[in-house]
């Protein structure tokens, strides 16, 4: 089953370039002077996996975080450029409109005038300050919970102000409450293990759900009383197709006309399909490669620059992984408003490479390896087994490096040992792996010096790569202090600039989000951020 990743854990780095304008997506065929779309129609989107519970509170499922899109509202909702957008608040808040005060410890939202659940009952304050004690009451077994435990209370002045109440300011206080639950359904949340809310499920959302034919599909209708306006579509269809190979045939043969979460394995069958669109969305996990910087090896900045210079990031996206993956260069999300851009994109420059290495006294030995002191310029880098598009990246990087003098040699590490003990543990040479991203810069996690997990702060962090600053360090406290976004902006440019000076790691690229849509369907937008049946209340036929 595919999963998702919990927000809080959400670490960041990447560039705009070329094929990464228009938002980092590529919609590889396209029909231009189509019609607009009618009210009415179906659509049918095809899914590997079947929901294993209607409360995307309790569960990280896709199946059950695409459900729930249809079936929910939230406070906030992110659109497919990243920006957020009230949902069934008025507004997002902010320092500059009063809902967030001076101090970041008090959020304040105001809902939407005339919500309406799908059962007819309205939707007030309460049923915020429902779902908050929902979460607390149940925090070993819901899915989100991260920075929940930072409100110290919620409260309702009346049907329609919430007044979030914190211990401390939160990075991502606009990821809280993706969805509301109904406070007047409360003896369905009675007893976790037999909801029947959980089977017949009651939201806010575009739409209803109508029929459940388990194993084969699940069927909504439209709710004419959603607040951004009734859907265009009259039936919309989650069809479930547990074999990737038979959904990919319904969708050539045209019993699916939407398919989401694509394998790299089927992006050429895909692209092979006709009359269907591709799409390719820069998503939010990148790739990096990380280096020790305890061992001595790593402890020569050039010799981190130097393999920086060495890789060629454009072969690795055009040839290993075929354009559906974009170039990462420092640690913001292209979409964030914290982003820096770089002036030069950085480019494979092999003589510059070696220049460096040769001013650090290093000199190629008799098979080409560098050598200094005595010591091959050789290391090894490990990474999760079982991801045939990492270790053929790992297998290629090696190549790009072995041409400037450099030995990197690639240990496959079973999943379960390399997250468990190979990180937390700082016990390698590099390692590859990825990180999720966000829009929202949160990257105190990774590189203050007090985030290197060891037994001095019982293991807390994830600034594996032992990144040790001064001024790093300090440019992640005061961007913590300070409320003001040009000032946060400031800060957190200069640490992108340290990065990619200091080198401590090296984003490689974004990983490619691909799905496909008949050239039939309208306002289809793959969203990396809040899932792609973000906007389903939109699509139609044309």
């Amino acid at each position: 089953m595919k999963y998702i990743a919990k927000p809080a854990i959400i670490l960041m780095l990447v560039l705009l370039v070329g094929v990464f304008a228009g938002c980092g997506r590529k919609t590889e065929k396209t029909d231009t002077g189509v019609a607009k779309p009618a009210a009415g129609g179906k659509i049918s989107v095809g899914s590997a996996v079947e929901p294993e519970t209607w409360n995307p509170l309790l569960s990280e499922q896709m199946a059950v975080q695409e459900i729930g899109r249809l079936l929910f509202s939230g406070l906030l909702l992110q659109n497919d450029k990243g920006e957020w957008l009230p949902d069934l608040a008025v507004a997002v808040p902010t320092t500059e409109n009063g809902g967030i005060s001076g101090d970041g410890l008090v959020v304040t939202y105001r809902l939407k005038p005339g919500l309406k659940w799908q059962d007819g009952q309205p939707v007030s304050a309460r049923d915020v300050q429902f779902t908050f004690d929902f979460i607390m009451r149940n925090r070993t077994r819901v899915a989100w919970r991260d920075g929940y435990e930072k409100i110290q209370s919620v409260s309702a002045p009346d049907d329609a102000t919430i007044v979030i109440r914190l211990s401390e300011p939160y990075a991502y206080v606009y990821h809280l409450f993706p969805y509301i639950l109904p406070r007047h359904r409360s003896t369905d949340f009675a007893d976790l293990t037999l909801q029947n809310f959980n089977r017949l499920p009651v939201g806010s959302g575009p739409f209803v759900l109508k029929e459940w034919r388990r194993g084969d599909a699940l069927v909504f209708a439209p709710n004419p009383s959603y607040h951004q306006g009734a859907p265009l579509l009259e039936l919309l269809t989650y069809k479930i197709v547990t074999d990737r190979q038979i959904v990919l045939s319904q969708l050539k043969i045209g019993e699916v006309d939407i398919l989401n979460n694509i394998g790299f394995d089927q992006l050429d069958q895909i692209r092979a399909v006709t009359g269907v669109n591709t799409f390719i969305t820069a998503g939010t996990i990148w790739e990096h490669l990380d280096f020790n910087l305890d061992l001595p090896l790593f402890a020569d900045v050039r010799v981190r620059q130097a393999i920086n210079l060495a890789i060629d990031r454009r072969e690795l996206i055009e040839k290993v992984l075929k354009n559906a993956a974009f170039p990462a260069y420092t640690d913001m999300h292209p979409l964030s408003w914290a982003y820096l851009a770089l002036p030069q994109q950085p480019v494979r420059n092999l003589q510059q490479a070696k220049e460096l290495l040769q001013v650090a006294g290093w000199q190629p030995g008799y098979d080409g390896i560098q050598v200094l002191n005595g010591r091959r310029l050789s290391f090894t880098v490990q990474l999760p087994d079982n991801d045939k598009p990492r270790e053929l990246v790992a297998e290629t990087i090696a190549r790009q490096l072995r041409e400037a003098g450099i030995e990197m040699r690639v240990q496959r590490v079973a999943a379960k040992s390399f997250f468990g003990e190979v990180l937390p543990s700082r016990r390698f040479e590099a390692v590859l792996f990825a990180w999720v991203n966000s829009t929202e810069p949160n990257s105190f996690d990774l590189w203050h010096s007090r985030r290197i997990p060891g037994p001095a702060n019982r293991g807390v962090g994830k600034n594996y790569a032992g990144w040790r600053s001064p001024e790093v360090d300090s440019l992640l406290e005061n961007e913590q202090r300070t409320r003001n976004q040009d000032s946060r902006r400031d800060l957190l440019r200069r640490l992108q600039e340290k990065l990619v000076a200091e080198v401590p790691v090296i984003p490689l690229y974004y990983r490619a989000e691909i799905a496909a849509a008949k050239r039939s369907v309208a306002n289809f937008k793959p969203n990396p951020f809040a899932g792609n049946l973000w906007n389903a209340w939109e699509w139609g036929i044309r």
